[in-house]
């Protein structure tokens, strides 16, 4: 990428940092392992970075200024480890909610966020009643004018408690969708008493689309003694409401650790770590990446694949992947080392999310989530903090896939 197009990105402090990492002053690879070289310097790391991350910036949806300073940040990291950095650039349409969201049933106020992606509504808000639909998204609510019985917005569930905001894919619909209210479990008894009395509903999201929006993927990377690469992918920005302590700052960390233990040795394998960026956004910043690979001829040769995401629900990390070989080699690890928690495989082939564009490249992928500890109520959530985050979790990840990357570099 152009140093013009970072710049602009970033502004003009970047260039107090290189824009692509260098070799030390005697010749060699940057070596940062000794930085997370015991749990006590990893633990020291893992809150270093959710402090700037999220406490510091707060939520860093993707377009954001507070998601360009995440990336920054992010990039600074992998300099001190890869000699290769560089900021993947492109530009979208932007979606950005200008007002303080309003659901009212009857005379109660609920709490809701608008789905980002979604239209907004006019400035006077939508009124109308409740009727259950059909939707192939799993949308159970729609709000229809009385007088003319058009549907003008959806109302749907959060997965797991309160309200969050869902993204516009997340229910089967195109960008620029119907304006979609999320509501919380909490409020579902109003919901079904104003559906049965027929009570009217109003609601007033200003949204606004932004086009040409720059932003970009952080991309580092340990060539090796082979173009045969192992990739790894964790998502850095969050959505609008929330700082993404769990989902995903945590993830991003824990990769950066395996970047920074891995360094100082060129390997039989490249190693290649991208920070995404638009996950939250239909999944933009992989897209763009697995693009870029395709016109460069390189897309090829990626062998594995390790996409992180949201690694720290529990101890059991949760393993979609449709290689058996991988799945033992997995589950040995975690044998040998004596984790707390099991590997769990969860049935899926390992291109879920970010890793879904990678798919054409014939790697041998494995999707990492989590479970254990029942706090996904914090998905999206404005609770989502640092310390809300089990670092053991990141402990457990880091010390399983440590092992198995340098098993597969090893074979």
């Amino acid at each position: 990428m152009k140093r013009r197009a970072f710049v602009d990105l970033a502004g003009k402090a970047a260039l107090l940092a290189p824009f692509i990492a260098g070799c030390s002053i005697n010749g060699g690879l940057p070596d940062n392992s000794q930085q997370v070289a015991t749990p006590e310097k990893r633990r020291q790391y893992l809150d270093s970075l959710l402090k700037k991350l999220c406490t510091e910036l707060g939520p860093h949806p993707v377009g954001s200024p507070e998601y360009d300073r995440a990336a920054l940040i992010v990039q600074s990291e992998m300099q001190m480890s890869l000699p290769q950095v560089f900021l993947d650039a492109f530009t979208f349409e932007k979606w950005r909610l200008n007002s303080e969201p309003e659901l009212i049933v009857g005379e109660q106020r609920l709490e809701t966020y608008p789905g980002h992606g979604a239209s907004g509504t006019p400035a006077a808000g939508i009124s109308g009643v409740l009727r259950k639909i059909e939707d192939q998204g799993g949308i159970p609510y729609g709000v229809f004018d009385q007088a003319s019985g058009e549907m003008r917005a959806y109302l749907t569930l959060s997965q797991y408690g309160r309200a969050v905001p869902r993204p516009y894919y997340s229910f089967g619909k195109e960008i620029k969708c119907l304006p979609t209210f999320n509501v919380g479990r909490q409020d579902e008894l109003i919901l079904l008493e104003a559906l049965e009395k027929q009570t009217p509903v109003t609601l007033k999201a200003l949204v606004e689309f932004i086009p040409d929006t720059r932003t970009g993927n952080v991309v580092g990377s340990l060539p090796g003694r082979s173009k045969k690469e192992i990739l790894f992918l964790a998502h850095l920005d969050t959505v609008y409401s929330s700082p993404g302590a769990n989902d995903n700052t945590a993830s991003v960390v824990a990769m950066l650790m395996l970047a920074h233990a891995l360094s100082g040795v060129k390997p039989t394998r490249t190693l290649t770590f991208v920070a995404t960026t638009g996950e939250e956004y239909g999944k933009l910043g992989a897209l763009h990446y697995a693009e870029r690979r395709r016109a460069e001829g390189t897309l090829g040769d990626i062998e594995f694949l390790v996409n992180l995401d949201s690694v720290t629900w529990g101890p059991n990390m949760k393993i979609n992947t449709a290689d058996d070989k991988l799945m033992g080699l997995i589950e040995d690890i975690d044998r040998e080392l004596g984790l707390e928690g099991t590997p769990v495989r969860d049935g899926r082939d390992g291109f879920q999310l970010d890793a879904a564009p990678f798919r054409e490249s014939g790697a041998r992928a494995v999707y990492v989530n989590s479970t254990g500890y029942s706090i996904e109520y914090l998905w999206h959530r404005p609770e989502d903090t640092p310390e809300k985050v089990p670092a053991d979790c990141v402990e457990i990840w880091f010390r399983l896939f440590e092992e198995f990357t340098r098993k597969l570099l090893s074979a």
